[in-house]
């Protein structure tokens, strides 16, 4: 089969992108004649044709024309003009994506409920199970809940020098999810700040100029205990990251990115209440508890490291194998196909 992935091409820069490549890299592995397509039109910045990255290629646009199913990541631009059945994917949570309509006027909601008007749209796909209630309310077609996934090759751990920019701690705590409006981890800086000790640091990375000047007051408080680290913007690879860090603080309760890379590298994830995906879960607006978390988390981690980065891998080995996902992808491009 030939499948046209449509997606900005936007190598280490963004997390969809990085999702997208590692499901064309998956479906390749099973056989699948797939591809990137870059849905800007020529000399809108994106990529020469057939642009390679990791093993993936790009092909130009006039590749959908060859497509048998095209997937949408990122949305088409201006392809009306043929019946090539489609599936979207929606990456976003559903609450940041009405969010993105509300403050934005990037209008998702808008975009799927059409979607459901027009006959080529066979499916959407969410890689989030639980969220598929949420699309099927403006989506009434099949909305399938795929396994969430990430490159086992690439994420693993490896030996890492990394400092924290001459900010290294005895213990050092990283928060590396992106700050959006439905969700971000203020309650956890927060919790942190309660629980942190002498000899402890956290070190923050994707951090956008308009979230740094708001929290401002607290880094101010957290460097004056001398519990603030490293805190930057955009890193292309947080591996090193992640690899020399020992836990990772997040609020969420399902597999975002941050979540699967960091345990596919064996690092210790303390996350939202009935995250399914670690042993160290809670409310994260109670700061009690969710300190307590991390303290369960440090001991464990102190007491026998190599075991916990052993359970941490086998979780993500168990839970976000590409080829698990490509396959479920495949027999939907099949039935559509068809």
């Amino acid at each position: 089969m030939r499948i046209a992935h449509v997606c900005t091409f936007t190598p280490h820069a963004c997390g969809m992108y990085e999702t997208a490549r590692e499901l064309v890299a998956a479906e390749r592995r099973l056989g699948v004649e797939a591809y990137l397509v870059d849905p800007r039109p020529g000399g809108t910045g994106g990529p020469p044709p057939w642009a390679e990255d990791r093993g993936v290629a790009a092909a130009p646009l006039g590749w959908l024309d060859m497509a048998d199913v095209i997937v949408s990541h990122s949305g088409l631009s201006g392809k009306d003009d043929d019946n090539t059945p489609r599936i979207h994917v929606a990456h976003g949570r559903p609450r940041s994506s009405y969010m993105l309509g509300k403050m934005e006027s990037n209008h998702v909601y808008y975009a799927y409920a059409q979607y459901a008007t027009d006959e080529r749209w066979k499916a959407m796909v969410t890689l989030w199970p639980g969220y598929g209630r949420y699309w099927e309310k403006v989506f009434p077609r099949p909305v399938h809940e795929f396994q969430p996934f990430v490159d086992l090759g690439r994420w693993r751990y490896r030996q890492s020098d990394y400092d924290f920019g001459g900010r290294r701690g005895d213990l050092n705590c990283v928060i590396t999810d992106v700050w959006r409006e439905d969700r971000d981890p203020f309650h956890v800086l927060n919790s942190y700040m309660e629980w942190a000790g002498k000899g402890t640091r956290l070190h923050i990375y994707g951090i956008r100029d308009k979230d740094e000047v708001a929290l401002r007051p607290l880094f101010g408080a957290a460097e004056a205990k001398g519990i603030l680290g490293e805190v930057c913007g955009h890193v292309a690879d947080l591996g090193p990251v992640y690899c020399a860090a020992d836990m990772l603080l997040t609020p969420h309760r399902i597999a975002t990115r941050t979540i699967r890379e960091a345990l596919a590298c064996g690092l210790q994830v303390v996350a939202g209440l009935g995250n399914r995906y670690t042993p160290y879960s809670a409310d994260e607006e109670d700061l009690d508890a969710y300190a307590a978390a991390m303290t369960v988390a440090a001991s464990d981690w102190a007491s026998d490291r190599d075991g916990c980065r052993l359970m941490n891998r086998q979780a993500a080995e168990r839970n976000f194998d590409p080829a698990v996902t490509a396959g479920q992808f495949v027999r939907l491009f099949q039935e559509v196909a068809a």
